[in-house]
């Protein structure tokens, strides 16, 4: 029977709940829906910082997967050519992209940064993430521990009311059953309601920190990957910029350089042994200077192709190094392949072509000079004429002298005009013409003496 009574008291209940949510509904708490609100927001937020984050991550081995092929088709490519220089950075290359992309190695950039961020960010989201579920079941359970307190209310009020009515005593059964009721959802309601209150408040002080903490670890975190990738590629960086940059090795840069040495080409250097064509423009370059002087010694030849070197490469270091087979093993050791002196001043590799660049500046230079003089001469040429058409054209512009103005002889104030420099010979007068038929004695001054003449004898003429 206590079986039978309890599968009913469920039923009774799971009936209230449900006509309280028919009928009335969810009773709606401002204030504890806009703290619900902001949580969802919180844990939303966390989620998508959680799938961003691990998005990050599978991208970030994406690129060190990336980098790891590069430096190995890098190295397979460079690795054919015998220099040693090259080689050498291959292969410190691939010590600096596995230090960086190696997984399985526990100091690489890529295995620390999954191992903080599993750590200091993915775990605590997870966490948060996990407690934010179980937060909200229990908002579900307080949700329905309300409904039930509330039908247990409402039960308990219309019975009180018949109590108060003296329609039923306090002693009824179905008084007591009832009080019982809205006791225990009291009592389930109010444990639920303070373990969902301690946890809103909570999250609602310490969400800023939360995500703070998280921004702040991340970029620390992204910091620390990229600092130690790009140490990681510093310690193989050259000393100083030797190499030639790519784009002046494109085939259109490189059309230049077979013009110059087709334009050196006489007919008379054409060959059809390539071999001999091939040896003859290597001795030309200067590629068989030291390799000439010295036989190779057998003995110290298979000595060093022992220690795995190959052949060409062995047999260069010991005609550079007069077939000392120690020096020579130094030699290729330490990178010198391309030096006749085996303690190079500097570890940077000089491009091969760097005569080639030198002579095509060279005759660069002197075409732009050869250019620049007939640019010249011809800006010259052409100058001449209209520097006379300039002369002609200022001549015949050039005004005519002004008259000197005419003295005026009755201004007083004027000055005297100066006697010309070369005056003109005097010219002599002519005698006047005496009107009465007296003579008139000549002037003075007028190319005549200065003396009076004597006076004529004078006629009465009375």
């Amino acid at each position: 029977m206590d079986v039978v009574d309890d599968h009913v008291k469920v039923f009774r209940t799971e009936w209230s709940v449900l006509c309280e949510k028919l009928f009335h509904g969810d009773q709606a708490d401002p204030v504890f829906e806009g703290v619900v609100k902001e949580f969802q927001a919180f844990d939303e937020q966390l989620a998508r910082v959680l799938q961003d984050v691990e998005a990050f991550l599978r991208s970030t081995e994406t690129l060190c997967e990336g980098l790891g092929r590069l430096s190995e088709t890098l190295a397979a490519g460079v690795t054919q050519t015998d220099d040693a220089h090259v080689s050498s950075d291959c292969i410190r290359m691939k010590e600096a992209s596995n230090a960086i992309t190696r997984v399985d190695a526990p100091h690489s950039s890529l295995a620390k940064l999954r191992r903080d961020m599993d750590y200091n960010v993915l775990n605590p989201i997870r966490a948060h993430l996990a407690n934010n579920r179980t937060l909200k079941s229990n908002l579900e359970l307080r949700r329905r521990h309300l409904l039930e307190l509330n039908a247990a209310q409402k039960a308990f009020d219309e019975i009180k009311k018949k109590e108060a009515k003296k329609e039923i005593s306090t002693t009824d059964k179905k008084y007591m059953s009832l009080e019982s009721t809205l006791e225990s959802a009291k009592l389930q309601f109010g444990e639920t309601d303070k373990q969902v209150f301690e946890w809103l408040y909570t999250l609602e002080e310490y969400k800023g920190d939360v995500m703070d903490s998280t921004m702040q670890t991340v970029k620390y975190l992204q910091y620390e990957f990229f600092a130690s990738s790009s140490h990681a590629i510093s310690g193989i960086l050259p000393e100083r910029i030797e190499f030639r940059p790519m784009v002046e090795m494109v085939p259109d840069k490189l059309q230049v350089q077979v013009d110059l040495e087709l334009e050196e080409m006489s007919d008379s250097e054409i060959s059809t042994d390539f071999s001999t064509r091939l040896i003859q423009r290597q001795a030309k370059d200067g590629q068989w200077q030291d390799d000439v002087q010295v036989p190779v010694d057998p003995l110290s030849l298979s000595s060093l192709m022992s220690q795995g070197f190959d052949e060409s490469r062995a047999r260069r270091a010991l005609r550079v190094n007069k077939n000392d087979t120690q020096a020579a093993l130094e030699w290729l050791v330490n990178g010198d392949e391309g030096r006749s002196d085996p303690k190079p001043e500097q570890s940077v590799r000089m491009p091969t072509t760097i005569k080639r660049i030198a002579k095509l500046k060279e005759k660069r230079r002197l075409k732009q000079e050869q250019k620049d003089a007939e640019k010249k001469a011809e800006e010259k040429k052409a100058e001449e004429p209209k520097a006379q058409e300039t002369m002609d054209a200022k001549k015949a512009e050039k005004p005519a002298p002004a008259p000197a103005p005419a003295a005026d002889l009755l201004d007083l104030d004027s000055p005297a005009r100066p006697a010309p420099t070369h005056a003109p010979n005097p010219v002599p007068a002519a005698p006047l013409e005496d009107l009465l038929g007296l003579e008139v004695p000549p002037q003075a001054g007028a190319g005549y003496p200065s003396q009076p003449a004597p006076p004529a004898q004078t006629v009465d003429l009375i």
